[in-house]
């Protein structure tokens, strides 16, 4: 390669973050950068950054369309390139993930393809991943969006506080399973007020938040609505690019950056059109906000009618793979209080079957006697085919008694179960299941009515007035269809 080359070289990476992209990532991982258009608008917005051009900037983009290796990795590596002496602070979630990046970071500036155009090393004494120095004076710090930032500020006190001297990064702040619960929602979006503001060298230093939607009150839609009181610029990248988008009247406090995309699937690499259509219906909440970045309010019922699908069969003549019960117990038996559910449900051809339920208010010396008969019901002595084969229990409270009480009987198999969900995150992990057919009720059963009633009346703000059973459907969902947490092996 002669000069002249490396030259042009150098001039389009150090004014082109796109060209930067490329170079870098052939480099390191010799293979060829796959280009889209997406690519291009968030690399000229993040050029933007470099140049003073915007200070408060959220991107909100699917998960998997390279947003971390554009808005991070890419943007602190280049920025080093152009400001040897800039620092940032990056956050994320999980530190292992703001751990990765500051890695990846610092493999790229190690890479020959960097040091050949410009030059640095790590200072020995601060080589760690978590907080690291050049020296040419750059720096990072990494750490969970919930963690310690200490001894360290994003950017430099200059007098030209138009010049580019670093950045504060957040990669997806909130964790995807914490997205229901007001608590850690809070927890996030304080920070971004407090600690996250106060980490800046000057009020000029920019900070960019990237990050998918899982929520209408995620740190997002938090700062366009005016959380922190500052102008956001605002880059909404769906999977979908549609016509007749409009600009949320609620987003307050964003500047709308226009992208000029033209309608249809953002990346077909990643998901096509029809892609997109089988993931509204089979999962319209997660594809709403994680995927087209609209997060609709959770409000009304969670679980809709029309998403239940139902089988006539005789459940004593269906070959299931095998069957279990699920017990949800109250507390108490006054009027206003839960009931008590026994569950039993059928696993065939990866789907869930509810076969029966039982549900009233029991004493706790009658519970016990009910959840035998239930059980007997269902247990079929040496069965070789719908073998009835677990039951769990809720161990907590009353649910504690009874699996100690059927536990010195030594007859029926019995387990424990702890629930270390809230009860909206349950429900909005099972729902996919429900909306993709993959849940069935028996269709002629008058439990069966009861049944729907509970679940279609679940809301997330406990407008219902009881969800007994819904505990029962999310634990056996939980048990035979959630396979990260299946519990079969346990039998």
């Amino acid at each position: 390669m002669n000069l002249e080359v490396e030259y042009l070289i150098k001039q389009a990476c150090e004014r082109h973050h796109i060209a930067f992209m490329r170079y870098m990532f052939k480099n390191r991982e010799n293979a060829k950068f796959i280009v889209n258009k997406h690519h291009e608008v968030i690399c000229h917005t993040l050029d933007r950054v470099y140049k003073g051009e915007i200070k408060r900037l959220i991107i909100n983009i699917p998960p998997g369309y390279t947003k971390t290796e554009a808005a991070v990795i890419g943007f602190i590596a280049r920025g080093l390139a152009i400001n040897p002496k800039s620092k940032y602070i990056h956050v994320s979630y999980a530190a292992k993930l703001a751990s990765e990046n500051s890695r990846v970071i610092q493999d790229v500036v190690q890479m020959d393809a960097f040091q050949k155009f410009w030059p640095m090393r790590f200072r020995k004494e601060s080589a760690a991943v978590r907080k690291w120095y050049t020296d040419k004076g750059g720096g990072l710090i990494a750490e969970p969006s919930g963690g310690q930032i200490t001894g360290f500020r994003a950017g430099l006190m200059t007098e030209d506080t138009k010049e580019f001297t670093g950045a504060f990064i957040i990669d997806d702040p909130l964790k995807i399973d914490d997205a229901y619960s007001e608590t850690q929602r809070t927890k996030v979006n304080d920070r971004m007020t407090t600690v996250f503001k106060s980490r800046l060298a000057h009020e000029d230093i920019p900070i960019i938040l990237i990050m998918q939607r899982v929520h209408e009150d995620d740190p997002a839609g938090y700062l366009l609505k005016g959380g922190t009181g500052e102008k956001w610029h605002h880059l909404v990248l769906p999977a979908e690019i549609t016509k007749d988008y409009e600009y949320p009247k609620e987003y307050t406090h964003g500047i709308h950056i226009p992208h000029n995309l033209p309608p249809g699937e953002l990346w077909a690499y990643k998901h096509t059109l029809e892609q997109l259509e089988v993931m509204k219906k089979n999962d319209p909440y997660t594809t709403a906000s994680q995927y087209l970045q609209s997060p609709a309010p959770l409000e009304g019922g969670l679980y809709k009618e029309e998403w239940w699908k139902f089988y006539e069969e005789d459940p004593s003549k269906i070959d299931f793979e095998y069957k279990f019960v699920v017990a949800d117990t109250a507390q108490k038996t006054g009027e206003h209080n839960d009931y008590t559910v026994f569950g039993c449900w059928g696993y065939k051809d990866k789907k869930l079957y509810l076969i029966d339920i039982a549900r009233g208010k029991w004493e706790s010396y009658m519970m016990k006697e009910v959840f035998k008969k239930f059980w007997s019901k269902h247990y079929i002595p040496n069965a070789t085919t719908s073998p009835c084969k677990m039951s769990y229990v809720e161990d907590m409270a009353s649910g504690t008694d009874l699996i100690q009480n059927v536990k010195r009987e030594k007859r029926i198999p019995i387990t424990g179960m702890k629930r270390n969900k809230d009860k909206l995150t349950r429900a909005m992990d099972s729902i996919p299941y429900v909306a993709s057919g993959c849940v069935l009720l028996p269709k002629n059963k008058e439990f069966t009515h009861t049944f729907i009633k509970e679940m279609s009346s679940f809301t997330p703000v406990n407008t219902h007035k009881h969800d007994d059973q819904v505990d029962v459907f999310n634990d056996a969902v939980e048990i035979a269809l959630a396979k990260k947490n299946n519990r079969i092996g346990a039998f």
